[in-house]
C-alpha cells in the first residue's frame, strides 16, 4: 500500500469515526429528551428515573469528550500528512470548515496558547 492510499484510508476511516460519533451523540441526546418528556407524560415524579438520566447524560458527556479527541486527532493527522507529503485528499463531496479551522487543526499546539 502506498502513503496515498494509507492516507486515503485512514482519511476515510477517520471521516466515519466522526460521522458514527457525531450520530451516537444525536442518538442520546434524543432519548435524553424522550425519558424527561415520558416521565412528564407519565407524570412521575421527577426523581424516577434521575438515576438512569444521570447515566445517560455522563455517557453522552463522554462521548463529546470523545469527540474532541477525534478532532484533536485529525488535526495530528493534517501535520503528519503534511509533514511526510502524505496525499488525504478523499473523493467526492467535502465538508466544508469555518475560516481559520483548517489552519487550528494543522498546529494544534497553537491552540493551546
Amino acid at each position: 500500500m502506498t502513503k496515498h492510499q494509507s492516507g486515503i484510508k485512514v482519511a476515510r476511516g477517520l471521516r466515519s469515526s466522526e460521522h458514527a460519533l457525531d450520530d451516537a451523540i444525536a442518538s442520546t441526546m434524543r432519548l435524553g429528551a424522550d425519558m424527561v418528556e415520558g416521565r412528564k407524560a407519565a407524570q412521575f415524579a421527577a426523581s424516577v428515573g434521575q438515576k438512569a438520566l444521570t447515566d445517560v447524560m455522563a455517557g453522552l458527556g463522554a462521548m463529546v469528550a470523545a469527540r474532541d479527541a477525534l478532532i484533536s486527532a485529525h488535526g495530528e493527522l493534517l501535520q503528519v500528512a503534511d509533514e511526510h507529503d502524505v496525499v488525504w485528499r478523499m473523493d467526492g463531496a467535502a465538508e466544508s470548515k469555518p475560516a481559520g479551522v483548517v489552519r487550528s487543526l494543522r498546529h494544534p499546539a497553537a491552540n493551546a496558547a
